[in-house]
């Protein structure tokens, strides 16, 4: 041997021998065999033969090992895993070393044949997909390949899975002649169809603007991309990180083959562990062998794991029509918001896209998930129980996979006539996260409309004083308009429609006929009022105001008790959802459970999203589809669905 090998031996040699137990032959190791230039080439020491009694008798030592978790080192007895040890700590002191300069190792050069030869000489040690399969691992000589590998990202996210082709339009023409007509119908009334003229004073009356889709069948819905970011930090260890395991391998059951599944892993760093791949019978293995990398450990770093995801959407090269990001985390991360932001200014997606975050157990920062969620019009899952995980996740996917229209705009703006001049927009509910104001005309988007849902929206319009005398034909007035624009999900094509809000007018002499309120209208106004409400009663009670937000919610509450729609179902589950938020406004209560119920009551009560947490906003917002797959998941685990 030369004398630089001698020298690197014999400094290995005086390693203190962590591995070894008294009375067992030194292993030597194939780093200390072989010289740096060979590492590549390793001739890995010939097994020493056993009798298949022996092997036996190991393989049974192996069975009464409890393994809790097949991602981390498996608990061998010490013999067993002896020879995997030794060169990690060779390699450990040679990072110290003065040694390593002289002779750089490879940390690649010496796993991947070691790997390969793994495979070559224990095959049954690996299942038919070539994965590594630790219930089977007794052999001395194995080493694990979790303990090395992770899978390597390339520098560009451009590998995702091919989409054909295909001439959408013309499909959606033969397959499917639904009249675009009849998948969406608009609405726009005030709550009685005739006013009467006042000479005195403006009146201020509610309006309900409209948007209703119609059910679509499965066979027409458009494919999905989707981007499941998964929060692996020290917190998520143990039975939430099993779970959430468990919820994506079944969710692998609910995506159809030609949506697309990419898998992204986060704490202190990021990883992507798969790209976009199309859920196929040939894929789902390595979206499970992926899973298997969801290991938890260190902080939580919300804004870098959300970056990797937006790169994963705009780096990719094939697009299917409807995308979204999944963000599921426990942790607090007092940055995230301001760097998501911050990317989304930079890098921001060039398709439409939405972000659905859980927020997992007591712990969560939620109004950091709920602020994440309105970035890009998704929705907060509040996930209370860690059971529930599943059924949030298959709400969220079936409000996904039954989007028929993209890019929605809608916008309302009052129109000026002989007899009001200046009608005014006094207030549009949902304010700034709902709402932008341009030269008096108010916007608002739905990123990705489903199909069988009804979006309305409620705006309070000031009609001024008027003493004029009027005419039978100048009795109709248009006092607003609205214009709606969707982008159609299968083929691109743009639907577009303007409606306009008509009144029937008689003289301030005249006797007005008796009417009946819209129950429609009302149940939306008190609808919109509960979610303001219990969003101030809840900045009160973060204030140390309880008992000031208690008292806002009793007197809405008595209120609507008395209301002429108080048996109506809508107004049934408001009242019941405010008297549990009246019920934990109170210290303790309301900082363990009750901030998080209500920014996820508010938001789902304002923006119709159903959450299955909610029984009363699942029966209220979700459509066919999200009730079906909610109810199969509940039935599983032998639950009373709704």
């Amino acid at each position: 041997m030369s004398d630089k090998n001698t020298q690197v031996e014999n400094k290995q040699s005086d390693l203190p021998n962590l591995t070894m137990n008294q009375g067992m032959t030194p292993f030597k190791t194939p780093l200390q065999q072989s010289t740096t230039s060979q590492i590549s080439q390793i001739n890995f020491p010939q097994q020493s033969l056993q009798t298949p009694s022996s092997l036996k008798s190991q393989q049974q030592q192996l069975q009464q090992l409890p393994i809790s978790n097949p991602l981390q080192q498996q608990q061998l007895p010490q013999q067993y895993f002896q020879k995997q040890q030794v060169p990690i700590q060779i390699q450990q002191q040679q990072q110290q070393s003065p040694l390593q300069q002289q002779y750089p190792i490879q940390q690649p050069s010496f796993q991947q044949p070691q790997i390969q030869f793994q495979q070559q000489q224990f095959p049954h040690y690996y299942n038919n997909y070539n994965h590594y399969n630790p219930s089977l691992c007794f052999h001395p000589d194995y080493i694990s390949p979790f303990l090395f590998y992770e899978p390597v990202e390339p520098s560009k996210f451009d590998d995702d899975d091919f989409i054909e082709e295909k001439n959408a339009k013309l499909d959606d023409k033969e397959e499917n002649p639904t009249n675009e007509e009849d998948q969406f119908n608009l609405s726009f009334k005030l709550r009685h169809k005739t006013l009467q003229l006042n000479s005195a004073s403006a009146i201020m009356e509610p309006a309900l603007f409209t948007l209703k889709t119609q059910d679509n069948p499965e066979s027409t819905r458009a494919p999905l991309d989707l981007v499941c970011l998964i929060d692996v930090s020290g917190s998520m260890d143990g039975e939430k990180i099993k779970l959430v395991r468990n919820t994506l391998s079944s969710l692998l059951g609910l995506l159809g083959e030609e949506d697309r599944l990419s898998i992204v892993k986060f704490e202190d760093k990021t990883k992507r562990l798969t790209p976009l791949l199309r859920v196929t019978a040939d894929n789902k293995p390595k979206f499970e062998n992926a899973l298997r990398f969801l290991v938890t450990g260190g902080g939580t770093n919300i804004a870098a794991g959300v970056d990797k995801a937006f790169r994963v959407l705009n780096e990719r090269k094939y697009r299917n029509p409807v995308s979204s990001i999944f963000l599921l985390s426990d942790g607090l991360d007092s940055y995230a918001l301001r760097g998501i932001n911050k990317t989304l200014k930079k890098t921001e997606p060039k398709d439409s896209f939405t972000i659905h975050t859980f927020g997992y157990g007591k712990d969560h920062d939620p109004k950091l998930m709920s602020s994440i969620a309105k970035l890009k019009d998704g929705n907060f899952y509040f996930i209370e129980k860690l059971k529930t995980v599943d059924e949030c996740f298959v709400d969220a996917i079936g409000g996904l996979i039954s989007v028929i229209g993209k890019d929605t705009t809608i916008t309302i703006q009052t129109v000026k006539s002989d007899v009001f001049p200046n009608v005014e927009i006094k207030k549009a509910f949902g304010g700034t996260d709902l709402w932008k104001v341009v030269d008096s005309a108010y916007n608002t988007g739905i990123t990705q409309l489903p199909s069988g849902k009804s979006k309305n929206y409620i705006l309070e319009l000031s009609i001024p004083k008027c003493d004029k005398l009027l005419s039978d034909q100048q009795k109709e007035v248009v006092i607003a308009k609205a214009l709606v624009t969707i982008k159609l999900a299968k083929n691109d094509e743009i639907w577009k429609k303007e409606i306009e809000l008509k009144v029937n007018l008689v003289n301030e002499d005249e006797e007005l006929p008796p009417q009946t309120a819209d129950k429609d209208l009302l149940n939306n106004y008190y609808r919109v009022r509960s979610a303001e409400l219990m969003d101030e009663a809840r900045k009160l009670a973060e204030g140390g105001k309880y008992e000031e937000g208690r008292k806002l919610l009793q007197n809405f509450t008595e209120e609507l008790s008395k209301s002429v729609v108080k048996d109506e179902a809508m107004v049934v589950g408001l009242l019941s959802d405010l008297e549990t938020a009246i019920q934990e406004m109170q210290p303790k209560v309301f900082e363990s459970v009750g901030v998080h119920r209500m920014y996820q009551q508010a938001t789902s009560h304002m923006q119709e999203r159903s959450n299955p947490y909610s029984m009363n906003s699942a029966n209220l917002y979700a459509n066919s589809a999200q009730q079906q797959m909610v109810q199969k998941v509940q039935m599983s685990k032998g639950k009373v669905s709704y």
